[in-house]
């Protein structure tokens, strides 16, 4: 069942997506089209979460983004392409919702889990397509393209532990929203300067900074006594008890 609710989250955000570049309306293609983006992106991170990490941050994320679509129905209304969209996602709902995911889910948080600033950056930066696509419906141009894909791409180096998507979260993405609101309506700009501000408190917080630098940096290998290893696997890799390489005769 489990397996089942992960993949029709999956399922309910390509659906959605088709349905909006099909039938984009009240939304601009281009608005739709980035809207689209987001949707499965956040759709299949909820559901590999769900699937491979056991969490129960995969599972708010997969009832976030379905109730995301229950608003997108009300405000495109019914179609020929919205309704297999909508059926999607009330069955998503029933599945990720019930109780047969208690048992599955880790009930435990892990040894050492990222900080909750850490882990709110990463999926925050997923849904900034959606926010630049929603702050502007009419149509969206070359900084809101980048601002939402620059987004994404940011999402995934910093959720890799890379400092540049740190650096991407505080200086890039932040700048990047804030061209894309002035490019938007009105009240489409003070949205996005909002979510910039939010990006960037994230993003300059300690413990977001130690997600992405750790404070022990690993190392290539440590070295092991020969005493502390069994002998046969010394002896397949060509070492004595003492750990002193084996002669091997001369043919």
């Amino acid at each position: 069942m489990a397996f089942l609710a992960a993949g029709m989250v999956l399922l309910s955000g390509a659906t959605w997506a088709v349905a909006l570049v099909a039938d984009p309306d009240p939304f601009d293609p281009g608005s739709a089209a980035l809207l689209a983006v987001s949707v499965v992106i956040v759709a299949a991170t909820a559901s590999l979460g769900m699937v491979l990490a056991h969490g129960r941050w995969a599972r708010n994320l997969g009832l976030g983004v379905l109730a995301g679509e229950a608003v997108l129905a009300a405000v495109m209304g019914l179609s020929w392409w919205i309704g297999p969209a909508l059926v999607a996602t009330v069955v998503g709902v029933f599945l990720v919702a019930g109780p047969w995911l208690d048992s599955f889910l880790r009930r435990l948080p892990p040894a050492d889990p990222p900080a909750r600033t850490a882990v709110g950056l990463a999926l925050g930066l997923l849904f900034v397509p959606a926010a630049v696509a929603v702050a502007a419906p009419g149509g969206i141009g070359a900084f809101q393209w980048a601002a939402g894909l620059t987004a994404v791409v940011t999402a995934w180096a910093y959720s890799r532990a890379l400092s540049v998507g740190l650096w991407s979260a505080r200086v890039v993405v932040p700048v990047l929203l804030v061209a894309a609101a002035f490019a938007s309506p009105p009240w489409g700009t003070v949205g996005l300067v909002a979510v910039a501000g939010a990006v960037l408190g994230l993003a300059w917080m300690p413990s977001t900074s130690r997600a992405a630098n750790p404070l022990v940096p690993s190392a290539a290998g440590v070295a092991v006594p020969p005493e502390l290893v069994p002998s046969d696997l010394l002896a397949q890799a060509g070492y004595d008890e003492r750990g002193r390489p084996i002669k091997r005769p001369r043919p």
